[in-house]
């Protein structure tokens, strides 16, 4: 049993994670055959935690969470309260996947004041990070950041830390949250580090972790070429290595929208039909609503925002709404009125998220808008706005576009 626990992690190690399951799957069957005492509970416990690192890995989510359920029945009994957090931990973390949000802060919650109250620090970092996640995807950068940032001081200020693979997570979460907000060069700080680290010491999903929340940051940004070369770089690693949790759709997501900035626009919708039947297939609700909301950029399809409510995503609700005011401003006929209303409301709640370079999107929206409908002052004030936050941000891709129709509107 020693024997396949070991192999098992070794395998996980190195992205193997199929091999990884079989390995932890043998050592549960053996530990079956043992009698039943404190320090086998306890082993039942390890085994199954490790087996979940493998299977989300893989998506297979449902197999997880019966786990998980196992080990939590197996800690109270125990009323082991360390690796009842780390059994919580793993929870929040499935929780959100699953889209179960206030599930996910629930057992987050529990998990990090466990750490704090017992003085465990890795739990304190696996807790933050995966309670991080969640306030990020209800749209709580804020808070999220406190989080992160917590963990990469703690990594800081340690010249041996336990958790590398977690600390590298947090830097990389902590960089695609600034992207969200604009922070674009400390953002990149933070990724460009911490896809250092995970090549030269990350291990399972780590290295595609990090590709993807840099990736993600680049993309924001309007740096096409190195958003593609890396999230190219992080979907390779993905095929090579079977892995196909939610983090597999972000990539897809980001990489297809990419594509179609470039006007590759086949590539695009084919890469991002397929993240989409993966959601469905294993059951990963995070993020779906911002993939389906990407598609109607290729297909111009609305009607998608409800996904993003319905699941508690207000970062994914704001982008949602902004490409529903996208999709009627290019019908045919346009409508005026609804591309407006949508527009609006996408603007109003990124202000309140924090989330800049999409207000920036906005004010482009509503000035290409207020020309068209012959509403030249409000067209040159939404330009003016978007140009000033192009510059400040440095989002090149769109700023050329942008002073060409602000120019355009001034009789210049």
């Amino acid at each position: 049993m020693p024997w396949c626990q070991e192999a098992g992690t070794r395998a996980w190690a190195r992205a193997a994670f199929r091999e990884a399951v079989a390995s932890f799957e043998q050592a549960l069957q053996a530990l079956a055959h043992l009698p039943e005492h404190g320090d086998s509970r306890v082993l039942a416990i390890e085994i199954r935690l490790a087996l979940g690192d493998a299977l989300v890995s893989l998506g297979e989510y449902g197999r997880l969470l019966t786990l998980l359920g196992e080990a939590e029945a197996l800690a109270r009994a125990l009323d082991d309260r360390a690796r009842l957090g780390r059994v919580l931990a793993q929870m929040a973390r499935m929780l959100r996947i699953t889209g179960d949000l206030d599930g996910a802060m629930a057992a987050g919650e529990q998990a990090l004041a466990l750490a704090v109250k017992l003085g465990e620090s890795a739990l304190q970092v696996e807790a933050s990070l995966y309670l991080g996640q969640t306030y990020f995807a209800i749209g709580d950068f804020g808070r999220a950041a406190e989080l992160l940032r917590r963990n990469v001081e703690a990594a800081d200020g340690e010249s041996s830390t336990p958790g590398t693979d977690m600390r590298i997570r947090s830097r990389a979460w902590l960089a695609r949250l600034l992207g969200q907000l604009g922070a674009f060069a400390e953002g990149r700080r933070y990724g460009e580090e911490a896809l250092r680290l995970a090549t030269l010491e990350g291990r399972g999903e780590t290295p595609i972790i990090a590709r993807g929340c840099l990736g993600d940051l680049y993309l924001v940004q309007g740096d096409l070429e190195h958003a593609i070369r890396v999230l190219d770089q992080g979907l390779a690693l993905c095929r090579a290595s079977g892995y196909r949790s939610s983090f597999l759709r972000s990539i897809m997501a980001d990489l297809s929208s990419a594509y179609v900035l470039q006007g590759r626009l086949a590539e695009g919708r084919v890469l991002l039909e397929e993240g989409i039947g993966e959601s469905i297939r294993t059951g990963a609700l995070a993020n779906h609503s911002r993939c389906v909301a990407q598609l109607s950029e290729v297909w111009r399809l609305a009607g998608r925002d409800e996904e993003a409510r319905q699941h508690k995503e207000r970062a994914n609700e704001a982008r949602a709404l902004h490409q529903l005011g996208v999709v009627h401003a290019h019908a045919d006929p346009p409508d005026a009125a609804q591309a407006k209303t949508h527009y609006h409301q996408a603007l109003a709640l990124a202000v309140e998220l924090g989330m800049r370079p999409l207000q920036t999107h906005c004010h482009h929206g509503l000035g290409t808008l207020y020309t068209a409908t012959g509403q030249r002052e409000q067209g040159r004030t939404e330009f003016s706005a978007a140009v000033d936050l192009y510059h400040a941000m440095e989002m090149t891709l769109w700023l050329p576009e942008t002073e060409a129709a602000l120019a355009q509107v001034e009789g210049r």
